[in-house]
């Protein structure tokens, strides 16, 4: 850890240094206004001094030298989180640990904490402007009438009109004093700040690691790689080496010659069997080949044969046909006959029963 000043800087001091030469204006103008000074000014004038030295006071908290002293106060903490955060990022490079990471995210974060940037930038601008703003509403209430009808009573308005503006010019120069007092002491608080913020800054130059130093000393690190790889390399390659790994490659290169003829003569064989498997599937097309013609010619056969067949069958269908009617009219003959036959018995029957009946008569 750095080692930081234990003295705390109270505030007060400076808010007061940075009041006193407002107020101290402020107390001349109202010491005016009572007679106790020759100085003539006006009870709006006053009043319009104030305001604005009120405001001045509620932005002095903003003030960069009022802030430096809580930005030292409080500078332990952050200090303290640097550390944490450094030795969570320790990295080692050709033997040596440092620390890698960006430390000004801390400070910069820490110094926007410490008052409000928006305040302090616009209270140099703003000063001056209330003082103008205060000139014009003096102005405003110290105008006369000038409707009067006398001469006497318009000199006496004219009178009154210079003496307020005179008086009313106070709020413009109090204001832009109070500007260039205020912009004083924040460029003097910023040094201050800053300068402290470069001093600890340099006491972790030797504690963090830098852009600069990890591409030399990686450069150094491959540089000193390198060396020793070719020491190895010098100590390994000696011509005993040199002389075995050329045995070695000989006798790889004789196993790879072997190998290439007994793949060569593989290939011839491979060959041979694919020009005898060739001529085998030839024959097996033309095997094929015969093998349908004699299915076409079955099938044809198997054709004409259902033909005649069905033709047979149609011819003796239309013979049971015929048989089969003539039957029908044998029957029907047969029919007839047996119906005349029985009105013959009946016939016979009755002319039996009436020659019967005839001789019982008789």
């Amino acid at each position: 850890m750095i080692q930081l000043s234990e003295r705390k800087i109270n505030t007060f001091p400076r808010f007061f240094m940075i009041l006193s030469v407002p107020f101290a204006l402020f107390a001349m103008i109202l010491l005016g206004y009572l007679n106790f000074i020759p100085l003539k000014v006006e009870f709006h004038s006053v009043l319009i001094i104030f305001l604005i030295l009120l405001i001045f006071i509620f932005f002095i908290s903003h003030n960069a030298w009022y802030s430096f002293a809580s930005y030292r106060n409080s500078l332990d903490t952050v200090v303290e989180k640097i550390d944490q955060y450094l030795l969570s990022n320790e990295l080692i490079i050709a033997g040596k640990k440092k620390s890698y990471g960006d430390i000004d995210l801390f400070f910069d974060n820490y110094v926007k904490n410490i008052r409000n940037d928006n305040f302090a930038s616009i209270a140099a601008s703003i000063f001056p402007t209330l003082g103008i703003l205060g000139t014009f509403t003096a102005i405003a209430i110290s105008m006369p009438n000038f409707t009067v009808e006398s001469k006497e009573a318009l000199e006496s308005e004219i009178t009154i009109l210079l003496s307020g503006v005179g008086t009313a010019f106070y709020a413009s120069i109090y204001g832009i004093f109070l500007s260039i007092w205020w912009t004083f002491f924040e460029k003097r608080g910023l040094t201050k700040i800053q300068n402290n913020l470069e001093d600890i800054k340099l006491q972790y130059k030797d504690l963090v690691w830098n852009k600069e130093e990890i591409e030399l000393l990686t450069l150094a690190d491959t540089k000193n790689q390198n060396e020793q790889l070719l020491e190895k390399l010098e100590s390994i390659l000696t011509p005993e080496f040199i002389f075995k790994l050329d045995e070695i490659a000989k006798t790889k290169l004789n196993t790879i010659n072997d190998l290439d003829v007994e793949h060569k003569i593989i290939e011839g064989k491979l060959a041979q069997s694919y020009e005898n498997l060739t001529k085998v599937f030839d024959d097996a097309s033309k095997k094929q080949h015969l093998v349908l013609e004699s299915f076409e010619k079955l099938n044809s056969l198997v054709l004409e044969t259902n033909a005649s067949l069905s033709n047979s069958v149609d011819a003796q269908n239309k013979h049971s046909k015929a048989v089969k009617s003539e039957i029908y009219s044998v029957l029907s003959s047969f029919e007839l006959v047996s119906s005349d036959l029985k009105d013959l018995g009946k016939n016979l029957i009755q002319k039996d029963l009436n020659e019967s009946s005839k001789d019982e008569q008789r």
